[in-house]
C-alpha cells in the first residue's frame, strides 16, 4: 500500500511540474515541495574510456551531486565517495586497469525541508586492458663472499624490446606470491632507457615472486620468478695417506661452509665408518680451527668409507659428509718420497712391480727422461699436494699394457709424453684426476702425446686407447702445437686407436686437440664427452680434430662423437672438424659423426674442412660471452679463483630440462 502511494506522489510531482511550465527538459525530474525529498538520478550509465577512467552521466536536477563507487555491486567494503558534483557527467580517475567497478549517485539538497534523494540504480562498467610491456623476465643467481662474509640473492629483470620506445618506468614491486609485504625498488632513468634493473635488498632465496613494473601508479607489465636456492651448510673432505706412522694411517683436511650459521656455535667433527652409529673419533673444533674453517683429523684406517658430522654444541648435526681413504700400498707396489730419482725408479730395467705411489709432495725430472718400457701406474691421492716437474717427457718403447698417470699435477717444460722414431705398442695411455701444465716454462711446441716415426726408422707404432678423464689441461698461450694428442709426420706410420677426453677441462690449445697426418690407412674413434674447452685458438688451416690420413679401406670404422661439451675459440678460425679430404673414404662420413648439446658461441659460426662432414646444424649456439656463460674463466683453469661452473640460468634450466650436464660437471 506505501508503495502504491509512493508512485501517485512521483505521478503528482511529474503533473505539478508539467502545470507550473518549468524550465527543465520534460525529462528531467524535479522535486515536489509536497513529498520532502529530491527524486533519485536515474538513467544512470557507465562507460570506460581506457584503462584506468570511466566517465559516469545520469538524469535529475539537483544542486549538486553525490557519486560513489565500489568492487561490488551490493558496495560491500570499501566505498570511493565524490561530493558536491555540479552537473549530470562525471569522470572517475586512476583506476585499476581491468576492473569492474559499480556506481550509484544521489540528488543533494540544497532548500529547506527538502531532503537529499535515494540513490540510484547501480551501474556498472570495467576499465579496458593497456597493452603491456612484452618480454618481462626474470633470472636470480646466488653471490657470497668470506671476506666479507656476506651472502646475497640478486635478481636481474629485463622487459620490452630493441624495436620499442622504451617507458618511463620508475618503480619495481616484487611480492611474495604466498603473501608478504611487497618490496618497492626504484628505478632510475638510466635503468628505465636500458630496460634492466637488479636488485637484492630483502630478497629472499627459493621463493616465488610476482615482479610488477610500475610507471608511476600505473601497472605497466609483471611476470612471476622463483629465486635461486639458497646455500645451505656443507661439509668437504679430502683424505690421503700418511706415511709419518708405522703401519700407515690416513689423515683427512676437514673443511666446512656455514652460510646461515653462526661458526660460535660449533662443537666437534664426530667420525664414524659408514654404516655404524659408533663413532670412531670425536675432535673438539677449537678457535683456530674456526678461524681457519677448516682441521686435519688423523689416525684414520686406510682404505676405509667415513661419514664425517660437523656438530654444533646444541647437539645438532650442521653439516655432514662421506668420504674414502685411501688404500695403504700393498707390498707390490714401490712407494716414493720426494728426493727420490724418480726418473731412476720408472726407468730401472729390473723394475718388476708395475704401480709406482708417490708419497705427497715434489719431484723433479732434470737430465734424465723417465723412459717406461713395461706396465707403469703412477699415482698419488691429490694432484695439489703432489707436484712432478717434468723437465724433460716420459718416453715409451717396446709393447705392453698400460701407462696410467692419476692423481698428480705435472708441471711440464714441453711435452708430457714424446716417443720419437721407436717400435711401441701401447694399450693404454690413460690420464686421471690429473693437473697438467703444458709448456709451463718455454712458448714452443707441448702436448700430452706427441709421436714420430716413419719406415726408416719403425715398423710398428701403435697406442690403442688414449684416455683423458676428470682432468685439467693447460698450454702456454704463446706454444703453437696442439695439446692432446699430435703426429704431424706426413710419412710417419704412427697410429691410434681410440681418443677418449671426458670431463675433463682443456685451455690453450693453440692447435686444437688432436692433429694427425700421414699414409696410413687406418680405423680410429674420438670421443670428447662432457668437457669444457677454453681459448681453443686453431690457426691457420687447422681444426679442433684434424685427422689426415689417407686411404678409404677403413672408412666405416672410423667415428666422431661430440657430445654435452662447450667449445669457445680465442682465435679466428673456427674450424671444428678437417679430415684428409672431401674425396671417398679420406673422411669420416657424416651419419658416423654423433653431435648432440655441443655448443659453441654465436659469434664464432664454426665451419669445417668440407660440406661432407658438416654437422653445424646438430650445433647449439650460445648468444653471449665468455663471462657471459661462466662464472669466472681463466687461462690457467687450475688458478684460484677460477670456475667454469656455469652462471647463465637460461643455460642450465635448459639442461636441467633436458636431464644433461653442458660441459666439464666438476665444476658445479
Amino acid at each position: 500500500m506505501k508503495n502504491a502511494i509512493h508512485i501517485l506522489k512521483l505521478l503528482a510531482a511529474a503533473v505539478l511540474a508539467t502545470g507550473l511550465g518549468a524550465c527543465q527538459d520534460a525529462a528531467v525530474e524535479v522535486y515536489d515541495a509536497s513529498l520532502s525529498s529530491l527524486l533519485r538520478p536515474s538513467a544512470v550509465r557507465a562507460i570506460a574510456n581506457d584503462s584506468e577512467n570511466i566517465t559516469v552521466s545520469w538524469r535529475g536536477a539537483a544542486g549538486s551531486f553525490r557519486l560513489e563507487y565500489a568492487l561490488s555491486a551490493d558496495f560491500a567494503g570499501d566505498i570511493a565517495v565524490i561530493e558536491s558534483i555540479e552537473g549530470n557527467k562525471y569522470t572517475v580517475g586512476e583506476l585499476a586497469e581491468a576492473t569492474s567497478y559499480y556506481f550509484r549517485v544521489k540528488s543533494l539538497s540544497d532548500k529547506t525541508g527538502v531532503s537529499s534523494s535515494e540513490y540510484s540504480a547501480v551501474a556498472t562498467a570495467r576499465t579496458l586492458t593497456e597493452p603491456k610491456i612484452p618480454n618481462v623476465k626474470a633470472t636470480s643467481e646466488m653471490v657470497y663472499t668470506t671476506t666479507p662474509w656476506s651472502v646475497t640473492c640478486t635478481v636481474t629483470m629485463t622487459w620490452g624490446d630493441s624495436e620499442t620506445e622504451p617507458e618511463a618506468i620508475t618503480e619495481v614491486r616484487a611480492t611474495p606470491t604466498e603473501g608478504g609485504e611487497p618490496l618497492l625498488f626504484p628505478v632510475s632513468e638510466e635503468e628505465a632507457a636500458a630496460q634492466q634493473i637488479a636488485f637484492s635488498e630483502g630478497v629472499l632465496t627459493d621463493t616465488e615472486y610476482s615482479l610488477e613494473l610500475y610507471a608511476g601508479k600505473k601497472m605497466r607489465g609483471s611476470c612471476t620468478h622463483r629465486t635461486v636456492p639458497g646455500p645451505v651448510p656443507a661439509l668437504y673432505a679430502s683424505a690421503h695417506l700418511d706415511f709419518t706412522t708405522d703401519p700407515v694411517s690416513a689423515s683427512a683436511e676437514i673443511r666446512w661452509e656455514l652460510y646461515y650459521v653462526e661458526p660460535e656455535t660449533l662443537s666437534e667433527i664426530v667420525l664414524a665408518r659408514k654404516g655404524s652409529e659408533t663413532p670412531e673419533q670425536q675432535v673438539p673444533v677449537t678457535p683456530a680451527d674456526i678461524t681457519a674453517g677448516s682441521m686435519t683429523v688423523t689416525n684414520l684406517a686406510p682404505g676405509a668409507e667415513y661419514t664425517a658430522t660437523l656438530k654444533a654444541k646444541d647437539g645438532q648435526a650442521v653439516a655432514s659428509s662421506e668420504f674414502t681413504t685411501p688404500a695403504a700400498p700393498s707390498s707390490d707396489v714401490i712407494v716414493a718420497r720426494p728426493g727420490d730419482d724418480l726418473a731412476a725408479i720408472i726407468s730401472d730395467p729390473d723394475r718388476q712391480r708395475d704401480t709406482v705411489y708417490l708419497v705427497a709432495g715434489e719431484y723433479t725430472f732434470t737430465e734424465n727422461a723417465p723412459v717406461v718400457t713395461r706396465n707403469l701406474v703412477l699415482t698419488s691421492d691429490d694432484p695439489s699436494r703432489t707436484v712432478v716437474n717434468a723437465g724433460t717427457a716420459f718416453r715409451g718403447s717396446g709393447t705392453f699394457d698400460r701407462l696410467v698417470l692419476r692423481n698428480i699435477r705435472f708441471n711440464c717444460a714441453t711435452y708430457l709424453c714424446q716417443i720419437t722414431n721407436t717400435d711401441y705398442d701401447i694399450g693404454l695411455y690413460r690420464i686421471e684426476n690429473c693437473i697438467v701444465d703444458l709448456n709451463s716454462g718455454a712458448t714452443g711446441n707441448s702436448t700430452l702425446f706427441s709421436t714420430s716415426g716413419t719406415a726408416a726408422n719403425a715398423s710398428l707404432q701403435i697406442l690403442r686407447t688414449f684416455e683423458v678423464e676428470n682432468s685439467l689441461v693447460f698450454a702456454n698461450k704463446g706454444q703453437t702445437q696442439n695439446i692432446v694428442y699430435t703426429m704431424s709426420s706426413t710419412s710417419g706410420i704412427p697410429r691410434f686407436g681410440k681418443l677418449l677426453l671426458r670431463n675433463s677441462t682443456f685451455a690453450n690449445c693453440a692447435r686444437g686437440l688432436v692433429a694427425n697426418s700421414g699414409p696410413e690407412d687406418y680405423a680410429f674413434e674420438v670421443t670428447i664427452e662432457n668437457c669444457t674447452l677454453y681459448n681453443i685458438a686453431c690457426g691457420g688451416n687447422y681444426a679442433v680434430v684434424d685427422i689426415r690420413n689417407k686411404g678409404n679401406a677403413n672408412q666405416s670404422k672410423r667415428s666422431v662423437s661430440l657430445r654435452n661439451s662447450i667449445l669457445w675459440f680465442g682465435g679466428s678460425n673456427y674450424k671444428i672438424l678437417q679430415f684428409a679430404g672431401s674425396g671417398e673414404g679420406q673422411y669420416v662420413p657424416k651419419e658416423q659423426i654423433d653431435c648432440a648439446n655441443f655448443y659453441h658461441f654465436a659469434a664464432q659460426t664454426p665451419t669445417f674442412g668440407s660440406s661432407a662432414y658438416n654437422i653445424a646444424d646438430r650445433m647449439t649456439a650460445y648468444n653471449g660471452a665468455p663471462a657471459d656463460l661462466w662464472q669466472n674463466p681463466m687461462a690457467n683453469p687450475s688458478a684460484a679463483g677460477a670456475s667454469f661452473r656455469i652462471k647463465d640460468q637460461s643455460v642450465r634450466a635448459a639442461q636441467e630440462a633436458a636431464g644433461t650436464t653442458l660441459g666439464d660437471p666438476r665444476w658445479e
